[in-house]
């Protein structure tokens, strides 16, 4: 019984540690997100798909955040803008308690010297919490 508990304890703790926690001013809510794109506000903010999903409006397709392939296009397309620009990157393959290919590119953003980076607030999903409000996606898939 000790081990099985123990066990389930080195699980929990396992769990507790792999989830990703933001804080939220590092986190931008999709409604918000999605006003500022269907509006004539400018500058608009630069917006990254890190992920396997298809684009929302206006977004830049990056790839999965976990490949060094990504990161460094990302620093390609970043090269010379201002460090105070507002960047939102999504995946939205899953939960963003779990997503794996946000935290790379996020950090990546902080390294860069990124003052305005955010992570677009998408608790369940991409299609929960963007397509199916209505959100602008593009036309085209990737």
């Amino acid at each position: 019984m000790k081990k099985f508990t123990f066990l389930f304890s080195a699980i929990l703790l396992t769990a507790a540690l792999n989830a990703q926690t933001w804080k939220k001013e590092q986190l931008m809510p999709t409604a918000e997100l999605a006003q500022v794109l269907t509006t004539t506000v400018t500058p608009k903010p630069l917006v990254f798909n890190v992920g396997p999903m298809d684009n929302i409006k206006s977004a830049k397709f990056i790839g999965r955040g976990t490949s060094v392939t990504a990161v460094e296009k990302l620093k390609g397309e970043l090269n010379w803008e201002n460090k105070n620009r507002t960047i939102v990157v999504y995946c939205g393959c899953c939960s963003l308690s779990s997503c794996p290919n946000i935290r790379p590119i996020y950090d990546a953003l902080l390294a860069q010297g990124f003052k305005n980076a955010k992570v677009l607030e998408i608790p369940e999903g991409i299609k929960p919490d963007w397509v199916a409000k209505g959100y602008p996606m593009e036309e085209e898939s990737k």
